[in-house]
């Protein structure tokens, strides 16, 4: 198991600061899934999340469109969540070290999935999902019951993505800017997989100690400044000059 150093803490303004910077991220990197993709948090509070009003694409969400939800989806501010969000409480309740889930439909992530292939790394920023990525292939239409969220939940365990074969990913991490990052590098790294893939032959990483290598990777890439550098440099090269950035490096 590689461990991983206690998670930057986060207070509720830089929640909802990286949530939307999250979402214009993301829009940017090509997943925008217009109503059915989610970027959630774990609130403070006991059995509750934040989440983006019902019915917005990623690049429409604003703070005000924010809202705390319990996890039975009820928010106390008047606005909705998507109904879709059970498997996100799902995997709060089965796993109390996650933070902040992200669902999206990547085309790259899909194309693996549909072509029967599975993750490999191949390049080194993907090392900080090696061995961490779970696959689903299980089609469930859209996903709006706990029942079918407990199953998925069970699926992840303890890994980082959860690849959901024709249908999308579930990333998940410590902070929202974790999971974030690994959406993206999943995805970056089904792109040139898919390449590879087209050539004929797919060469795996040449490491002797993979899991140092992987913890090295996992240290420099999500525990570090470097970490939230890259996540504001995105936010600068997309649409993220209306979102106020919180540090808390």
């Amino acid at each position: 198991m590689i461990t991983r150093k206690d998670p930057l803490s986060a207070d509720l303004d830089v929640l909802r600061a990286d949530i939307l910077s999250g979402f214009r991220i993301l829009d940017a990197e090509g997943q925008n899934s217009g109503i059915a993709g989610h970027v959630t948090a774990r609130s403070s509070k006991t059995e509750a999340l934040l989440a983006h009003s019902y019915g917005l694409a990623f690049d429409e969400v604003t703070d005000s469109e924010i809202h705390e939800a319990t996890f039975d989806l009820e928010c106390k501010s008047g606005g909705k969540v998507s109904p879709s969000l059970a498997f996100h409480v799902a995997i709060y309740r089965k796993n109390p070290k996650i933070q902040a889930v992200v669902h999206t439909h990547g085309r790259h992530a899909i194309a693996i999935g549909a072509a029967g292939a599975h993750f490999r790394p191949v390049f080194q920023s993907a090392l900080m999902l090696w061995d961490r990525v779970s696959s689903y292939d299980q089609y469930d239409g859209i996903v709006e019951s706990e029942e079918v969220g407990r199953k998925m939940a069970d699926a992840i365990g303890e890994n980082q993505i959860l690849a959901l074969r024709n249908h999308g990913i579930i990333a998940v991490g410590e902070t929202i800017r974790e999971a974030v990052c690994a959406a993206v590098i999943y995805e970056d790294n089904c792109a040139m997989q898919l390449k590879a893939m087209a050539t004929g032959k797919v060469v795996n990483l040449n490491c002797k100690n993979i899991i140092r290598c992987a913890q090295d990777v996992i240290d420099y890439l999500i525990f570090s400044i470097l970490l939230n550098s890259q996540f504001f440099n995105k936010c600068r090269d997309t649409v993220c000059g209306d979102v106020m950035i919180v540090s808390k490096i």
